[in-house]
Parts: structure tokens; sequence; C-alpha cells
């Protein structure tokens, strides 16, 4: 099984894009109401898209049993860590504005790339035994293959970096649009596990 591949993105250029056009936004109101501004802003970033902090990509193993017959294939997988900016929560009435990290949302999906899943082998421990298996069936197995990989990122510390990192671009972010201390905090730094998605 290959290591996980993991490429950090530091903020969506979506988001990007919005922090140069709200500094402007900034700069030619100069007169206005600084925390009304300061409402406005963070209720922009709010209704942004999400604020993607990681993209996972992996090759996992995929081996189960439907009574005798048994199958074992390898799938690549592809997964978001992603941060709703619609949930964050903010103080804006003091000097500097804190801001709580929200609940990660994790999806992972089988990859669409070519030769995503092969089947290496299938056998019936019965004799002349079929050892057919139906696209339920795999696909069956497929979905503990997934639940158990969430289970895994979440315990090998893949999330807890993820959102330090979100923690890091958020507070970097509102910092630059406020021209204010921002400070993010985060409630649960090793993530929260219902929150991972892998019906799809």
């Amino acid at each position: 099984m290959k290591a996980i591949r993991i490429l950090r993105l530091l903020i969506v250029p979506a988001v990007a894009c919005a922090a140069v056009w709200l500094t402007y936004r900034w700069c030619i109101s100069p007169d206005a109401d600084s925390l009304t501004i300061h409402s406005a802003t963070v209720k922009d970033v709010k209704d942004m898209v999400r604020l993607c902090s990681m993209e996972i990509y992996d090759e996992v193993p995929v081996k189960g049993h439907v009574g005798p017959r048994h199958l074992f294939a390898k799938m690549q997988l592809r997964g978001t860590v992603n941060f709703d900016l619609e949930k964050i929560t903010a103080d804006l009435t003091a000097d500097t504005v804190r801001v709580t990290l929200p609940p990660e949302e994790v999806e992972v999906l089988e990859s669409t790339d070519d030769d995503a899943y092969v089947v290496i082998d299938t056998w019936n421990d019965n004799f002349l035994g079929s050892d057919h298996f139906t696209t339920a069936e795999e696909n069956t197995m497929k979905a503990k293959v997934r639940a158990g990989w969430v289970r895994r990122i979440y315990a090998n510390g893949t999330i807890a970096r993820a959102r330090a990192e979100a923690v890091a671009n958020l507070s970097a972010m509102l910092s630059g649009i406020l021209h204010k201390p921002v400070i993010v905090t985060d409630p649960t730094p090793r993530g929260t596990l219902p929150h991972a998605k892998t019906d799809r």
C-alpha cells in the first residue's frame, strides 16, 4: 500500500480573490462605522465557498468475502478535508477578533482515474464453486474500506494537521482583511469522526 500523499492548499483562489476585493472595499469607505464594516466583512467571508484545507490521495487494498467467495483488489481513494466558513463564530466587539474553527467535513470517494479499481484475485473455498461477485457485493466491500480509511486518517493525525493548517490559514486571511489581531481557536483539535462522509 502506498503512503498517503498530502497536497496542502493554503487558501482556495476564490477566498484569496475575496480578500483582495474586501480590502479594496474597506479602503474606499474610511468613514463607515468600524464594527459594521467588520461584521459585513466576516459575513462576506462566510458566504464564500468552503475553505479547502487539504486533499488526500491514497491507494488501499480491498479484501472481503461473501460466504466461501473471496475477493482481493486495490482501490484509489481521494479525500477532502473542508471547513465550511458559514459555520464559523466570531466575536468582533473587542480589539482582538476571536474566531472559532467549525467542525471539519471529511469526504472520501473512489477515484475516477483509469484503473482506480483493479481486482487482483477472486476465489471460492468450495471446489468448482463460483468466484463471481456482483456489483452490489463489491460496492459493499468498498464502502467498508472507505469507512476504515477515514478512521485511520483520524487516528494517524492527518485530520489534526488539517485543522492546525486551517487555524493558521483563517487567522492570516482575516487578519489581512480586518487589519486587527485575530485569534482562531480550535475546540476539537483532533477532529470529530462522525462528520466523515463516505456514502458516495
